[in-house]
């Protein structure tokens, strides 16, 4: 042994510095290693959890509310003077308003650069500007109102529904019982209620009382602003004592308001009651709420943005649990729907459990390999890298998400290649008579730069990702950031953990198993110990527990073949007596964690160890045997040009096979639907009555089609009807019906409903596809007359445009409107096959009853333009006159005519502007007829424009079963026949526009990827023709992707199947970088063994030895990390979900197959198994194939070449 540590030469035998530093401080690298521990459980624990990583997106929102304006003046007055200040700030996107009647809406997108802090300062400021211009409106009721678009803070993360046999109030007190503590916890921003009108103190005038007694509203509001008041009288000084004076003269009631005088002339009074009545009751309608088509309360909760969704859902559950234990009646409905939690928990439930199943798959291979003590070596890495990761990650702010767990999924197998690579080097070294010292610091000393290399790459590889413009790229930007820490992270424990464990505790031959009387009475006395403490502290027992448990474990699964099974009598019976006792406790996870252990040392001595030693000893030298002989035989003669070439021709073979055969292209992933919107649009105007029978009519047709989904179960000893499929069916008219794909809409909608219908969890659907449901939902509700029905499912990842988006823009609105409808309908007579309604984002037809002035009529009766408006206004909508207090609470006075006169055209008309003549004194009655004439005529609802330019959209879904690509190359081709005006641009955006900006950076992305890769090759080898093999083999993998995807007949996801291929660039590298770097280091020996200067050529049959001696060694860890990196991805790729908690505690694995996170992962992952698996073939014997003929071209070229195999 030391004669071999003696006879290292130098530049034969490498140190890595770093390394043997660790090695010589074994202590501390045990803290670090103690602390990374300690700190990566922390950090796991308190990380919040969600679906989605949450993207802030730099938008602003600027709305302006400016009633009784139609949206051609709305644009003309707010939305034109708004934009063109905002126009000059510099960092817009993308800048697009809608003016619809009395509202104005401006979107501005900033690029990514551009802080929404910054995007809202300088919004702020530019409104400000275009307020001070003196032509902008200064009798706004509200000033515009500016703020940050935050898509997490803006949608409800949980329904609360309240219903029963109790009246509308009664159940907005529990809603607002509820909403008050919600709104306490530091994880919600916001807390609405719906399904309850708000109340107002309503003046309904008596028109011909009032004319008859010649009184206007503005007597009336005069009078009851000067009554409802109070003011201070000042300071009173009585006594040396100051007393505030205070006249209260508030309204307390309807009563009171009543008794306001009007008008007093000539001891004529005029009270209010006289001419109209007064009433303390809800407003007109604005919303209908229902679930299952019973009216509900509906308490919307959203969160605070970067807070933990599952903790607040958490909480919001407990506020519901004392609540109906202590405030809610017995028989309140309380039920909570659209519950984002549930999805969450589920989702980084089954990414959790993939990463443990991967876990297992991934030791169980290490196991075979490299046998047990060598495989926890190895293993060891991957909960290190993620608690440092965890650490890191959680340290930044960064959630716990789908993004990040599947990151750590994908590095499962790359995680152990380090540490194989160090592990299999030391255990080789040791093998052959080195000292485990000298074994840990020479053999991480030959593959140190070469891992880091390795580990380069692959990073670099994902770097381009890191930096991806735009939201796409914020939403994915955490898969890179993830594995570039991650594989950080390896690195780190692969060069200073691994080594000193390895210099610690490894072993060529393990030792016979010996318990002594001191061992096995510690641990028993721990387990004991757990089990008595385990009922009083918890966590304190299950300490003592584990800790006995991993003492017995660690001494026992080393067994040998010299051990006897009765060796095993004592570990067995204590696990399964503990068992037993911590079970019959309540305590069944960690029983059935002690029955695992005693299971798994008899399969351990019984199956794993004679299977190991087999393979090990027979079967893997066999392999190496014929890998060797195949290798040579690739290697002799002409055959490497052969293979070289018949490669080459695969590649070019199996691109044409893509081309013949060509899979159907996808933006992005298609989910299986977790809820279905119906949304239901009538023709603008509608009123909200109508709308409401019209969406009861539809919810009634979804009952009776869900109908089918029913079963009998019991339920606390009675037998009920449930809905295995449907969890919910929640329907809302009016306010916040709208699409939620649209934006946000504060205008009020009552032609517009929604019907939610909200679906079970994947795994309790049995088997039924909810996207057939939705088809058979969109079946069963179309057809409607008068309506249109729109059927769409929730949307997966950042937000997209329609699948069919066109944008048709030019200066004439009218015209506008009518070649979009002419466009429209064109499509729609070609019978394009997968559409599922075309329909533009301006709606045409809206009621409108323009009132026309006589203005040379008015001034000769002297009444004004603003005068009429403001009448008309005051008959119809109302004016707010004051506020009436009631308690806390404020609510408004409103003076209007009763319906009986404010809904009569006629009697609108006829009314009289009743005023004081400036001339004479006299009261004068001008009827609005005589100065003014109305007509009945239809307008646009809304002016759409997008950077200033007008613009209409034609827009629609693509039906299920049908490719969105292929459906809008159809459309494409049906419009070459279309003749376009000349002062309208047509263009195709949405989901088109963003996948053929993503697949332009994805392309060049890629190619920064290689290079970057080749770069770190030549700085690592010193030489541009080696790297250029290895990239090579980077393109060789596709060949692997291409016939994947033909022989499955897979899709091509554009943003998960091109990251994938990105992410084998970096992948492949590795086994080929190790390969060469010790084939290199064995020739470089050969050379020095032959007695050759440095630099000469080899001879020919001492470089083909170098090539399969550097072959047949890295046979093994080239298998390995091949074999880990596809086995991690398995499970997610087949979409095999077990639930390992229940599984230990219900005795259920819950297995199944499918779910969002196959759907969602699963391309990216068939994309590295495909081209991994070929690569695999390529590094280990075309790569060997490749530098053998660059080697014997380099000899050829310089018979006397510098560093020839370089």
């Amino acid at each position: 042994m030391s004669e071999k540590s003696s006879n290292k030469k130098e530049g034969i035998f490498k140190e890595f510095k770093l390394s043997s530093a660790a090695i010589k401080n074994k202590t501390t690298v045990f803290v670090i290693t103690f602390i990374i521990l300690l700190a990566g459980i922390s950090s796991y624990i308190s990380m919040p959890r969600e679906s989605f990583p949450e993207v802030v997106i730099p938008q602003i929102y600027v709305g302006t509310p400016y009633p009784g304006n139609s949206a051609a003046d709305i644009e003309k007055l707010i939305t034109r003077p708004l934009e063109k200040e905002i126009k000059s700030i510099t960092g817009i996107d993308k800048m697009t308003s809608t003016s619809q009647q009395g509202y104005s809406t401006i979107f501005i997108e900033f690029d990514f650069n551009v802080t929404p802090e910054e995007a809202l300062r300088k919004v702020k400021d530019k409104v400000d500007i275009a307020k001070g211009d003196p032509e902008f409106p200064n009798d706004l009721p509200a000033d515009p109102n500016v703020f940050e678009m935050n898509l997490s803070e803006m949608m409800p993360i949980l329904n609360i529904n309240l219903s029963g046999d109790f009246s509308i109030d009664q159940l907005n007190e529990y809603a607002e019982y509820l909403e008050d503590r919600i709104e306490q916890l530091p994880e919600i921003t916001e807390v609405d209620i719906r399904g309850v009108q708000e109340k107002e103190m309503k003046i309904n005038v008596d028109l011909l009382k009032m004319e008859a007694l010649n009184i206007s509203f503005n007597d009336i509001s005069g009078a009851i602003q000067n009554e409802n008041v109070t003011i201070s009288g000042g300071d009173l000084l009585i006594d040396n004592m100051r007393r505030t004076v205070r006249i209260i003269g508030e309204f307390r009631s309807a009563k009171e308001i009543e008794e306001v005088i009007i008008k007093s002339e000539k001891t004529n009074i005029v009270y209010l009651k006289d001419i109209a009545d007064v009433v303390f009751e809800e407003a007109e309608a604005e919303s209908y709420a229902r679930e299952y088509g019973k009216p509900v309360v509906m308490v919307d909760v959203k969160k605070r943005a970067g807070e933990n969704l599952i903790n607040a859902s958490d909480k919001i559950n407990e506020i519901l649990a004392k609540a109906k234990a202590n405030v809610f009646p017995d028989d309140l409905n309380v039920t909570i729907t659209n519950d984002q939690s549930n999805q969450t928990r589920n989702t980084v439930n089954e990414l959790e459990n993939s990463i443990i199943f991967g876990m297992i798959l991934v030791i169980a291979v290490l196991l075979f390999f490299l046998g047990l003590r060598n495989a926890l070596f190895v293993g060891m890495a991957i909960p290190l890298s993620m608690f440092m990761a965890f650490f890191l990650l959680g340290s930044a702010g960064v959630t716990l998400n789908m993004m990040t767990l599947f990151s750590l999924i994908l590095a499962l197998g790359m995680l152990v290649d380090n540490g194989i690579v160090v592990v299999e080097n030391i255990y080789r070294l040791m093998d052959e008579g080195y000292s485990r010292f000298d074994a840990a610091r020479f053999g991480v000393g030959e593959v140190a730069w070469p891992i880091i290399a390795s580990t380069a790459t692959t990073l670099a590889a994902f770097v381009p990702l890191a930096i991806w413009p735009g939201i796409m790229g914020e939403f994915m930007k955490y898969l890179p950031i993830t594995l570039i820490l991650v594989l950080g992270s390896s690195l780190f424990v692969g060069l200073v953990i691994n080594p000193v464990f390895t210099a610690v505790f490894m072993k060529v031959k393990e030792d016979k198993i010996q318990a002594t009387a001191k061992f096995m009475i510690g641990t028993t006395v721990g387990l004991l110990l757990g089990y008595l403490f385990i009922n009083q502290v918890y966590w304190l027992g299950l300490t003592f527990a584990a800790i006995a448990s991993t003492f017995i474990m660690f001494k026992y699964l080393f067994m040998t073949r010299d051990n006897k099974l009765s060796d095993l009598i004592f570990p067995v019976v204590l696990f399964v007596v503990y068992g037993v006792l911590f079970t019959i406790g309540g305590f069944l996870f960690s029983g059935s964690f002690l029955f695992l252990n005693a299971i798994l040392l008899i399969l351990n001595y019984s199956v794993l160890l004679p299977s190991t030693a087999y393979f090990q000893e027979t079967l893997l030298p066999w392999l190496e045997e014929k890998y060797k002989v195949f290798l040579s035989f690739a290697l002799s003669g002409k055959k490497p040009v052969l293979f070289f070439v018949g490669t080459f021709g695969f590649l070019i073979f199996s691109a044409i096979l893509l081309g013949v055969f060509p899979p159907k292209v996808i933006f992005f992933p298609i989910n299986q639907p977790n809820y279905v919107n119906v949304f239901i649009e009538a023709p603008i105007g509608t009123d909200m009555e109508e709308t409401n029978k019209l969406a009861q009519v539809l919810e009634q047709k979804v009952f009776n089609y869900i109908k089918k989904y029913d079963e009998e179960v019991i339920i606390d000893g009675e037998k009920q009807t449930k809905n295995f499929l449907i969890e919910s069916v929640i329907a809302q008219v009016g306010m916040g019906a709208s699409d939620p794909n649209e934006g946000p809409s504060m205008a009020t909608t009552p032609h517009k409903a929604r019907i939610a219908i909200n679906f079970t969890e994947f795994k309790n659907r049995r088997g039924i596809m909810t996207s057939d449901v939705m088809e058979e939902i969109r079946e069963v509700v179309k057809g409607v007359p008068g309506a249109q029905v729109i059927v769409d499912k929730d949307a997966a990842g950042p937000p997209q445009g329609k699948p069919i988006n066109i944008e048709l823009s030019g200066d004439d609105y009218e015209q506008l409107i009518a070649e979009a409808t002419k466009i429209k309908e064109f499509i729609n007579n070609k019978n394009v096959g997968g559409v599922e309604e075309l329909k533009l984002d301006v709606e045409v037809g809206k009621p409108e009853m323009p009132i026309n002035v006589d203005r040379r009529k008015a001034r000769r009766l002297g009444v004004s333009t603003g005068q009429i408006g403001n009448t008309i206004r005051t008959s119809l909508f109302g004016f707010e006159v004051s506020t009436y207090k009631d308690g806390e609470d404020d609510y408004p006075i409103y003076v209007r005519l009763q319906d009986a006169y404010r809904y009569d055209e006629e009697m609108l008309m006829n009314q009289s502007i009743t005023f004081r003549d400036q001339t004479n004194g006299q009261i004068k009655q001008v009827p609005i007829s005589a100065v003014a004439s109305s007509e009945k005529t239809s307008t646009f609802s809304a002016v759409k424009r997008k950077n200033q330019t007008r613009m209409i959209t034609i827009m629609s879904n693509v039906l299920d079963g049908y490719n969105a690509n292929e459906v809008v190359a159809e459309i494409k081709k049906v419009l070459q026949e279309y003749p376009i005006q000349e002062e309208n641009t047509l263009k195709f955006t949405g989901q088109q526009e963003e996948q053929a900006k993503e697949m332009s950076f994805l392309g060049n992305a890629l190619m920064i990827a290689v290079f970057l890769i080749f770069l770190i090759l030549v700085s690592q080898f010193n030489s541009a023709s080696t790297p250029f093999i290895i990239v090579i083999s980077v393109v060789f993998s596709l060949i692997g992707v291409f016939l994947g995807l033909v022989t499955f007949r897979m899709d091509f996801v554009v943003i998960m199947t091109m990251i994938g291929i990105i992410s084998l660039a970096g992948i492949v590298v590795n086994n080929a970088i190790v390969l060469i770097d010790y084939t290199k280091l064995i020739m470089e020996r050969k050379a020095d063994e032959l007695g050759l200067p440095k630099g000469a050529n080899l001879p020919t049959e001492a470089l083909l030895d170098s090539l399969v001696e550097g072959g047949k060694t890295r046979l093994r860890p080239v298998l390995l990390t091949a074999i880990t990196t596809i086995l991690g991805l398995l499970p997610l790729a087949t979409g095999m979900n077990i639930d390992f908690f229940s599984l230990f505690t219900e005795y259920d694995p819950k297995i199944y197959f499918g779910g969002d996170n196959v759907i969602f992962w699963g391309p990216m992952s068939w994309t590295v198994i495909f081209g991994l698996t070929f690569a695999t073939f390529l590094t280990l014997v075309i790569v060997p194939v490749m530098f053998f003929l660059l080697t014997k071209f380099k000899y050829s070229v310089n018979k006397n070449p510098e560093n020839a195999y370089n």
